[in-house]
């Protein structure tokens, strides 16, 4: 099969769960299938350990050959201009994919929406990751006062946006069961299919470093609203009441980027903010337990299944774990409350045997439910059916070769 990728930006360097969700599945794809993967903009660093072609656009412009004379771009609408849709983009890669005559188009986030809608006679699928307005609509709800308006605003345009594109695909595919049930709600949408991240236990195995039992750790991009809301609801409402009894904990917050909203939690005492980190591992390895305390967001948590590969005993809300398959005290200590966390984390951090026997069944959760061929799969299963009627069956490349490397589906 000849698959088109569209993303905003290459899947690369993988600071957030979406640049990973998207490399890792072209990577797989283009194992079995030939990937053409186009960019709107260039990635930051070009050194890119891509098996796959990427072409970026640039001034948006995909191709040297001269324009087929259509006349002017429209100027783009207050929806798409609120999104920064670049039309010249659209119609450079409707003019590539007429020559390059891919079998199935793929766009990866909510930003390629419009472009999509501009590819003619293709099979579309649109990979939402996270569905965009219950993301808008959970920072509606649980937001600072001082954007509410803003929030109201990113609610509103990405609602009339997504409803607007998503009649003109064949598919959709998001990362949960909560997205795909809301995705369906509002937009009634026949084929929405729920296609999870994964995680790469081999990467993540578990280490050797004996873990501090006065450290507990968070990663996670600090520009990412969830991961903004998940930190200051922990820090103004658990963390004082754990200091209260561990007056020795040290919480590490590691990510990159930040925000001003987090200058107070910067000062609070027994926090330490690393920033970005080449390795997380090794910081993990030495924290006791892994804290997720996410009060907004919705789709799946890498860092979850990250620290689950590590065999890390994990405390989450159930808002963070989402569809995962953890089962509370069994592989993951799941709370509601700011009372339910201090009482957890105090619980963990003086149990050593609870921590182990979390992190162990933790480590087996991941390597029988948490693969990226798992949901490579899906995804080409997905292609598949809409290339042709009957789906081809998977078999992953590195345990046999499949007779349809070279062809079509």
């Amino acid at each position: 099969m000849r698959i088109l990728i569209i993303r905003r930006e290459p899947p690369w360097p993988l600071y957030y769960g979406g640049r990973l969700h998207s490399y890792e599945l072209c990577r797989r794809l283009a194992q079995r299938h030939q990937v053409l993967l186009v960019a709107e903009r260039p990635c930051e660093e070009p050194a890119a350990p891509f098996n796959f072609e990427c072409r970026v656009a640039r001034a948006g412009r995909l191709l040297d050959a001269p324009d087929d004379g259509r006349g002017p771009h429209p100027r783009p609408d207050r929806i798409d201009a609120f999104f920064g849709i670049d039309p010249v983009f659209t119609h450079e890669l409707a003019r590539l994919a007429a020559q390059w005559r891919p079998d199935v188009a793929v766009g990866m986030g909510y930003l390629s929406l419009a472009h999509l809608a501009g590819l003619s006679d293709i099979p579309k699928i649109c990979d939402l990751g996270d569905d965009e307005v219950l993301h808008r609509l959970l920072e509606l709800r649980h937001g600072r006062l001082t954007r509410k308006w803003h929030d109201l605003k990113c609610l509103l345009a990405a609602l009339l946006y997504q409803r607007r594109y998503l009649r003109q695909v064949q598919a959709v595919t998001v990362l949960s069961e909560a997205d795909r049930r809301f995705c369906y709600a509002y937009t009634r949408h026949p084929r929405v299919v729920c296609i999870p991240h994964g995680v790469d236990c081999d990467h993540y195995a578990p280490q050797q470093t004996p873990p501090d039992e006065d450290r507990i750790i968070f990663w996670g991009s600090l520009t990412f609203g969830p991961n903004i809301s998940a930190i200051l609801y922990f820090a103004e409402k658990v963390w004082p009441q754990v200091l209260r009894r561990r007056p020795g904990l040290r919480w590490t917050i590691i990510g990159r980027g930040d925000s001003p909203a987090l200058q107070s939690v910067r000062v609070m005492p027994g926090v330490d903010f690393v920033g970005q980190v080449e390795d997380i591992r090794p910081h993990a390895a030495r924290a006791a337990v892994v804290v997720v305390p996410m009060v907004s967001g919705a789709g799946i948590k890498n860092k979850i299944m990250e620290a689950w590969a590590m065999g890390k005993p994990v405390l989450c809300t159930p808002r963070a774990l989402g569809s995962l398959p953890g089962e509370h005290s069994r592989n993951v200590w799941l709370a509601r409350t700011p009372r339910e966390l201090a009482t957890g984390l105090l619980r963990l951090l003086e149990q050593p045997g609870l921590r182990e026997a979390l992190g162990a069944a933790a480590r087996q959760t991941a390597l029988r439910h948490c693969s990226w061929d798992r949901a490579a799969q899906e995804l080409e299963r997905l292609c598949c059916e809409l290339v042709r009627p009957e789906p081809a069956a998977w078999s992953s490349p590195l345990v046999q070769a499949d007779p349809l490397l070279s062809g079509r589906c």
